[in-house]
């Protein structure tokens, strides 16, 4: 049950550090993890980072914590990284799940 309640923890707590935090060059954030040892976030990106997308990442990260924090959970080591790529969402590295995706098909 611990591993389930703290999967919707990441995500809730995710969720929550994206709002308003969210650049339009962002296509998607996956994350992964292992028990309360580490978690990992990769931020895709449809631009090379910048100073400004790495501030914004930082945003997250620090929210994440917080709201992780205050979950009841914490983290012994946090990684992340931006990638920019430009391959289609079939072909890139989703971790165990995706926290936000970017729709890139056309609507009609």
């Amino acid at each position: 049950m611990e591993e389930n309640e703290l999967r919707i923890n990441i995500i809730l707590s995710l969720q929550g550090a994206l709002v308003g935090n969210i650049s339009q060059h962002v296509r998607g954030i996956c994350c992964d993890w292992q028990s309360t040892e580490w978690v990992k976030l990769k931020f895709y990106l449809n631009i090379e980072p910048n100073e400004e997308e790495r501030e914004l990442m930082s945003v997250v990260l620090t929210e994440f914590e917080s709201n992780i924090q205050t979950s009841g959970f914490q983290f012994k080591k946090y990684y992340e990284g931006m990638i920019y790529s430009t391959k289609p969402f079939e072909k890139l590295d989703k971790f165990k799940i995706v926290v936000y995706w970017r729709n890139e098909n056309p609507i009609f």
